[in-house]
């Protein structure tokens, strides 16, 4: 790293811990340590925050510091595993909304991209930005052949502001890490390689064209589903151009009644839509907020903005079955299983104290019908069993969690009485169904074959590495006994008692030998009298103690 770049990640973490304290977090950057790595001459004024709660104040400090730090807050909104409820609950109220740049830069972006002069390209090119984000803004546009488009258009800067904001937030969770337990329990730079990951493919336009295109082909025969063709001649990693899509918003459930269209057919549409994605392609639309979903005169439903979304693997989608099929039988043990199959353990589990959170946790559900059990729930709720026990889930499991919760919240809107696990029964059948097929178990024996193959061929490499660190001095043997401590304590005390009876004792003896054989005087006092009170007294508080201790 060049000096220059040290400079400005100094000099923009100065910046991130000003707004900290600004909005009284200052004690939060004191905590992890790092005053003493940002000496801030210039402390930003702090707002009266006591009538604040510090989720609320957090949100703020988040939405300060601009696009990184808010799509850092809604990725984080996801992760029931690893958020507090309250925090979350703020977090997903960021607002991915800031102020627009000019126009006149969006349309030298979109020449500059596309090689060409806007008025070459578009016949039509609005004045103003129909949607502004962190990360871009739309215009509606009309192509010179005719179509009516929407163009996507990156923000300038957007790319250095990003890599410097993440450097920093790598070099955080590093510091944090080799700092607190916590910190490498929840893998803190894990975390910030995968919202790196995630936001890097959110920023490159031409990967969300590449996955409409994806969501247009799992749904070309559908009648309820339409998906808006990318234009891929006038679309770049900067800009996208888009069929418009004419509709209304799904949550404009009057506006949908006054043109005639069925809301329950809709939310049928949509739940079944959605049910697809998971269950049959494992590629799901992950921001099913009502913006992004449009019911067009026809009554199909649009799609739009594909930047977000999530990916199941076989293997997550038949956990994910055997999950909804304990939930119905209000199976505790099987529940368990699927958690810790599901995740990875950070710590030793008790098991048994983890059935019986899940059975208090199902208890609610003994007297309600299976099918008016809501699946976001129940998933959000096995999400914060695994950050009581310290299990990590992958971060897609946290990503249907809230797709399901959004989803269940348009569904209610549209159709009340609409139950979306009564409508999952067919899927989740189908790929019981597909699971215990002769393909299926193939397939599940040739991935098993598979990895007993990889781990045979990598047993001599990590062996030939375990050697060479024990060689170098870097592995340290540490045998640990639960119940050690104990012991050892234990152990102290009754040497302590046995030490204490053989003073005694000897007191006594060493009394009785002075007794009978002379008569000295120590302060006026026979010593050998003296003795037999001494060790009077010694034996009587040694017989207190082992008669408090309940052991005689």
């Amino acid at each position: 790293m060049s000096f220059y770049t040290r400079y400005r990640n100094i000099r923009r973490a100065r910046e991130i811990a000003n707004v900290f304290i600004k909005h009284g977090l200052g004690y939060l950057i004191d905590h992890v340590g790092l005053f003493e790595y940002l000496p801030l001459k210039k402390r930003g004024k702090a707002v009266d925050s006591s009538k604040i709660p510090a989720p609320v104040r957090i949100r703020q400090v988040l939405e300060e510091l601009g696009p990184t730090f808010i799509k850092l807050g809604q990725m984080l909104s996801t992760r029931k595993d690893i958020i507090p409820g309250d925090i979350l609950r703020e977090l997903e109220k960021l607002q991915d909304e800031v102020k627009p740049f000019s126009s006149q830069e969006a349309r030298s972006i979109v020449s500059e991209e596309l090689s060409s002069p806007v008025e070459e390209v578009f016949s039509n090119f609005s004045a103003e930005p129909i949607a502004s984000a962190s990360i871009g803004q739309v215009y509606k546009a009309r192509l010179t052949t005719g179509e009516d488009v929407i163009v996507k258009v990156k923000r300038p800067n957007i790319e250095r502001v990003v890599s410097e904001d993440l450097e920093i937030l790598f070099d955080l969770a590093g510091f944090l890490e080799h700092r607190f337990e916590w910190a490498r329990m929840y893998g803190l730079v894990d975390l910030v390689e995968e919202f790196s990951d995630s936001l890097k493919k959110e920023m490159d336009f031409a990967r969300e064209g590449r996955n409409a295109e994806r969501f247009k082909k799992n749904f070309e025969s559908s009648v309820e589903v339409y998906i808006p063709e990318v234009f891929w001649k006038f679309t770049t990693s900067r800009v996208l151009t888009q069929e418009y899509l004419e509709g209304i918003k799904v949550s404009e459930v009057e506006a949908l009644k006054e043109a005639h269209i069925n809301t329950e057919k809709v939310a049928r549409n949509l739940a079944g839509c959605y049910l697809k994605q998971i269950a049959k392609f494992g590629f799901f639309h992950a921001d099913p907020h009502p913006g992004n979903i449009v019911i067009l005169n026809d009554g199909r439903i649009g799609l739009l903005d594909f930047g977000m979304v999530g990916t199941l693997r076989e293997e997550m989608k038949q956990m994910g079955t055997r999950l909804m099929v304990a939930v119905a039988k209000k199976d505790s043990d099987r529940i368990s299983e699927v958690l810790l199959d599901m995740g990875i353990a950070q710590k030793k589990v008790n098991r048994e104290e983890l059935k019986n959170d899940i059975e208090h946790l199902m208890s609610k559900y003994y007297d309600v019908p299976f099918d008016e059990i809501s699946i976001g729930e129940v998933m959000t709720e096995m999400l914060e069993m695994a950050r009581k026990y310290q299990i990590k889930v992958p971060s897609e499991l946290a990503l249907l969690a809230k797709t399901f919760i959004t989803l269940e919240g348009i569904l209610a809107t549209l159709a009340p009485e609409m139950s979306i696990i009564e409508m999952a029964e067919p899927y989740v059948k189908e790929v019981i169904r597909q699971t215990y097929s002769i393909k299926g178990i193939t397939a599940g024996l040739y991935n098993s074959i598979n990895k007993i193959k990889d781990y045979g061929w990598g047993l001599p490499r990590h062996s030939l590495k375990i050697l060479e660190m024990i060689e170098r001095g870097e592995i340290e043997l540490v045998l640990k006994h639960e119940k050690l401590d104990r012991l050892i304590s234990r152990l102290d005390i009754i040497s302590n008692r046995l030490s204490f009876s053989i003073i005694v004792a000897s007191l006594i003896m060493g009394s009785s030998l002075m007794a009978d054989q002379s008569r000295r005087i120590f302060m006026k006092v026979p010593v050998a009298e003296l003795g037999f009170v001494i060790a009077g007294f010694m034996g009587f508080w040694l017989l207190i103690s082992i008669m408090r201790s309940g052991r005689f």
